[in-house]
Formats: C-alpha cells, sequence, structure tokens
C-alpha cells in the first residue's frame, strides 16, 4: 500500500501567497479529485509536489520517507509520475520512442524497455501510432501518448493535469474509463480537473483549492453540496 502525506504545504511567490498549509493524503487504489477555480494554485501544488518547485513551509511524504526537496528526476524514479496542463512531449520523436524515455527509467535493456513501451501504448489505445512523431498527432493524442509516458515509469502515483480538457464527449468518457481502471489495478491517482461531470462520478474524494487554501474535503457529493465551494 502506497500513500503520498502533504502536511501544511506553503509556496509563496513574492508577496503572493499561492498555496497556504494545504494537508491531504492520497493512497493506492485510489482516485483524489483537486478542483478549483483559475489561479486556485491546483498546478502550483502539483510543481510543488513533484520538485518542479520549491516549497516555503510543510513537507511532502511518499511511503513515510520525506521527498520535500528533491528534484523532480529523483521523485519520478521513487515511483510518482505527473503530466502537465500544457502537454510535454518530445515533438521530434515517434510514439514509440517518447515512451522508451519513460520505460528507460526501469529497464536499460533496449529489448525490455520497448517492450514495456508496447503495453502501455496498448493500454492507452496508441499501439498502432507507435511509428508517428508526436509532433503530428491531434491534442487527444498528444494527452494520451503523455500518460504513456508517466505510466512507462510504473509509477505508484499518477498525478493527472487537465488531461480531460479540450476533448470530446467521446473522448472524455475514454479517459474516464482509462482513469477508473488505473484506480482499480492499485495506482493512486491525483487528477486535476475543470470537467466537473468527468471527474466528478469517478472521484472517491475531491479537495478544492480556492486562492491557495484548501476550502473542502469529501467525498463528491458532499463537495457539491458545500456552500463555500458553489460560492468559489
Amino acid at each position: 500500500m502506497s500513500e503520498l502525506t502533504v502536511t501544511a504545504l506553503t509556496k509563496r511567490f513574492g508577496g503572493l501567497l499561492a498555496l497556504s498549509e494545504v494537508s491531504f493524503s492520497v493512497t493506492s487504489g485510489e482516485i483524489l479529485a483537486l478542483i478549483g477555480p483559475n489561479g486556485a494554485g491546483k498546478t502550483t501544488l502539483f510543481n510543488c509536489l513533484t520538485g518542479f518547485l520549491k516549497t516555503d513551509g510543510g513537507s511532502v511524504k511518499f511511503n513515510g520517507t520525506d521527498i520535500t526537496r528533491w528534484p523532480p528526476h529523483r521523485i519520478c524514479s521513487f515511483g510518482i509520475a505527473r503530466t502537465f496542463q500544457v502537454v510535454q512531449v518530445l515533438q521530434g520523436m515517434t510514439v514509440l520512442e517518447n515512451v522508451l524515455v519513460g520505460a528507460y527509467l526501469r529497464d536499460a535493456r533496449t529489448a525490455v524497455a520497448e517492450k514495456t513501451a508496447m503495453q502501455v501504448l496498448e493500454r492507452v489505445r496508441m499501439s498502432k501510432r507507435a511509428d508517428t512523431l508526436a509532433v503530428n498527432l491531434t491534442l487527444p493524442e498528444k494527452k494520451r501518448l503523455e500518460v504513456a509516458m508517466s505510466l512507462a515509469t510504473r509509477p505508484q502515483v499518477l498525478m493527472l493535469d487537465e488531461s480531460m480538457a479540450g476533448l470530446n464527449p467521446t473522448e472524455i468518457a475514454e479517459s474516464s474509463r482509462m482513469i477508473r481502471s488505473l484506480r482499480d489495478e492499485g495506482l493512486a491517482l491525483i487528477v486535476v480537473e475543470h470537467v466537473m461531470e468527468a471527474i466528478m462520478p469517478i472521484a472517491d474524494r475531491v479537495i478544492v483549492l480556492d486562492s491557495g487554501i484548501k476550502i473542502a474535503e469529501g467525498t463528491p457529493a458532499e463537495v457539491v453540496r458545500n456552500p463555500r465551494v458553489i460560492s468559489a
């Protein structure tokens, strides 16, 4: 059982308090949705959890180990992977080569890494695009590729930053099914999402941020009835 525990996490940008003592935890086999208005601090929180930003207070522990000030590559090696709000793929490489970058984290043997990469591509329904240059993919395909790149690192915690933004209803339904199946396979997932009709039915718990402050936490049913959440 894996557990990511965040305690009183705080981040400032000059005089702006972007995160104010945010605390929560997520465990294996759980989907934790992170919602809130634009500028609430959701992506800043992701960046702090994965080492892209240094925190100004609080702690992040993974399976009991303090990883608060670890660099991104070390956090990824330890079992936490993420996607980005603005899709980050290696445009000049093929789909398979992109996923190989993640697979090589666990095994430097090319044959083994390629097998892992192809299995992951099949998992996200991208195997037929393996030889396509990433630059030629559609936005939904790039989003799926970014998830595949993360999954290839064999994470215990997967953090998805607006992976369903810009998708049509059919693509959203496919993405929701994939997220549920990853949860059922034992992954812990933290999902930032603005598409409420997509995330609320699949989330086990929901955290709401507003201006860097956690204003609510609970089941989807509890959160949608919260007056502070409705106001925000």
